[in-house]
Formats: structure tokens, C-alpha cells, sequence
């Protein structure tokens, strides 16, 4: 995103966003979107979406399919949710199949 290859990206609670990104959150730029979600122990956990204006309709897209995917593995949300992060399609496969393996293992 901070090259302008991508148009969201997508942190966790147990990250810290990338110090790259704060100037233009600062400066408003970049918008961020917190979502709050459940985990399976009950507790809070945090995505946090960096966006800019003309992306909002994904941002809240991406929310939706986020809150939808907690405590789940779908793999037609993980393709969407990819697919809005704007990985190709070989990169969301290796990633669902790593997943799916690393589930069997």
C-alpha cells in the first residue's frame, strides 16, 4: 500500500502497524477502520484496516467479511478477503493451502 500497489491493508491486535504508515494516518491520507471481533477464548481481538478515501466501500467490505470469518475457516471468505487485500489468485491459493496443511499437521 505505502508503494500504491494495493488499495487496503489489513493489521492484527498482537501487531503494531508498521511506523511507514503513521505520517500518513496522521496527516489523513491514509483512514484506518478498527473492527472488533470475539475470539474463540472470548476475547476482544482487533483488525485494523488502512484505507484511502476513494477505497472506503472495500474498507467496509473487507469488516463485513472479517466479522463473518471469526472463529471460522471459509474458504470463500479467505478468497474475498484476499482478493480485497489485492493478493493474486496463486497467492490467496499457497495461502489457503498452507492454511488447510497447517490445519491437517
Amino acid at each position: 500500500m505505502l508503494k500504491g500497489l494495493k488499495n487496503l491493508a489489513l493489521f492484527y491486535t498482537d501487531y503494531n502497524i508498521p511506523y511507514g504508515f503513521i505520517p500518513y494516518l496522521e496527516n489523513g491520507f491514509f483512514k484506518i477502520k478498527k473492527v472488533r471481533t470475539i475470539d474463540s477464548n472470548s476475547n476482544n481481538f482487533y483488525y485494523y484496516i488502512i484505507y484511502t478515501k476513494k477505497h472506503k466501500r472495500k474498507a467496509k467490505k473487507l469488516s463485513i467479511l472479517l466479522k463473518k470469518s471469526t472463529n471460522c475457516f471459509n474458504l470463500n471468505y479467505e478468497r474475498k478477503i484476499g482478493k480485497l487485500l489485492g493478493y493474486s489468485k496463486e497467492d490467496i491459493e499457497f495461502y489457503i493451502k498452507t492454511c488447510i496443511s497447517n490445519y491437517i499437521n
